[in-house]
């Protein structure tokens, strides 16, 4: 009988133990989204079925009125926490806490480029066709990083894309509780995942020219390197890529180090990158080959280049900044192919034009004067957040 009582109070002991861990745990979840309702729709349910006992939602969303709108109703719905912003209702939110901070004008500068209220990419609008499209993502991600720290407060905060859905929602308690642990002797900081595509369309088969232009661009084949998986390993210690829509950062992390705003695309490998420049020795990120979720994975028509033109400023701009050997490669590659496109396809030589120009003056004028400008004001980051956080609490 004392066994059974003992067993019992040991047991509530264990839920109230477990209720506290969640709760400090605080864990927001940070969606960047645009006129994709019904793949929010797909990846909260994902969310709701972790069996999490309290977690938050920010939702960074830039989409039309309506689609806006939708969104909003459908969180509304929950029983959930959450605050829901576009971009600019976010970035209103970022100058009042901005008015509050006596910064130098240099960092001052740096949070308005890194929220996105200035852009060190109206210089270069001219050669695109569309400056919305260009637009990187790294400020989206940092105002979803504000708007977690300023409304929730969080320990963790998982970054998840909106095209994407947790297949395995039960086992993300597991990749959560990684944050902290030792991992040899140090403590992980930071966990990335793996994305498993979910084809929703059929794909085509790519003719020998598309193959052609995807072995000289390289990303495909640079993106398998990243991500190659060994089936007895589940962890790869700071990872050359992590992904942004399967990202889980301490607080230790997203208070200290903001997506770089000055990478046009790819704003999560630049992130790994930076990791790796900015943790002590005695912390460590690591990718878990267990963390997958699913991508839908649709085959869109490609209107232009501009992914083009972003991968080509992304790279150039960080071999300045890094000095990384393989940089120079792309480029090389680049180089080539829109000569050989330019040759064999003259009737369109405005993409080739605009990418040649890039390549060999725009991109190169944009690294140099901005390379510096990340590392050397990255302690504003920190100022900015303590005070957002203090001033939401």
């Amino acid at each position: 009988m004392l066994r059974a009582i003992l067993a019992v109070q040991i047991h509530y002991l264990y839920e109230i133990v477990q209720v506290y861990c969640d709760w400090f745990m605080r864990l927001t979840f940070v969606i960047i989204t645009r006129n994709r309702p019904q793949k929010i729709r797909n990846l909260v349910d994902s969310i709701l079925k972790t069996e999490l006992d309290s977690f938050s939602i920010v939702l960074i969303d830039d989409s039309d009125r309506e689609k806006f709108l939708e969104n909003r109703r459908f969180l509304q719905s929950l029983s959930v926490p959450f605050k829901h912003f576009s971009s600019i209702q976010a970035g209103e939110n970022v100058q009042k806490t901005l008015e509050k901070i006596k910064l130098p004008e240099k960092e001052r500068n740096f949070i308005n480029t890194c929220t996105g209220l200035a852009s060190p990419f109206n210089g270069y609008q001219l050669i695109f066709d569309s400056g919305l499209r260009f637009a990187p993502y790294a400020p989206a991600r940092n105002l979803g990083i504000y708007c977690a720290a300023k409304f929730f407060n969080p320990e963790i905060i998982l970054f998840l894309d909106d095209d994407c859905l947790l297949l395995y929602p039960k086992k993300l308690k597991s990749h959560l509780k990684l944050i902290g642990t030792k991992l040899g002797q140090k403590t992980i900081v930071a966990v990335s995942g793996l994305y498993k595509d979910i084809p929703v369309s059929k794909q085509k088969a790519e003719k020998i020219l598309e193959k052609i232009v995807g072995v000289l661009r390289g990303m495909d084949s640079f993106l398998r390197k990243s991500f190659k998986v060994e089936s007895d390993k589940r962890f790869v210690v700071m990872p050359p890529h992590m992904l942004g829509g399967a990202l889980i950062l301490s607080r230790e992390v997203f208070c200290s180090i903001p997506f770089d705003p000055y990478v046009a695309r790819g704003e999560d490998h630049a992130y790994a990158l930076d990791l790796k420049k900015f943790l002590g020795e005695g912390k460590v990120a690591v990718r878990d080959n267990y963390f997958v979720v699913g991508h839908f994975k649709e085959e869109e028509p490609k209107k232009d280049n501009v992914n083009v033109l972003r991968d080509i400023f992304r790279f150039v701009y960080m071999r300045v900044k890094t000095g990384q050997a393989f940089i120079p490669f792309f480029t090389l590659r680049w180089l080539c192919l829109s000569l050989f496109r330019l040759f064999t396809n003259p009737l369109q030589c405005k993409n080739q034009l605009n990418e040649l120009l890039t390549l060999l003056l725009l991109a190169p004028k944009f690294a140099k004067s901005n390379a510096y400008k990340y590392r050397a004001n990255i302690k504003a980051w920190r100022k900015f957040l303590k005070i957002a956080i203090k001033n939401g609490h």
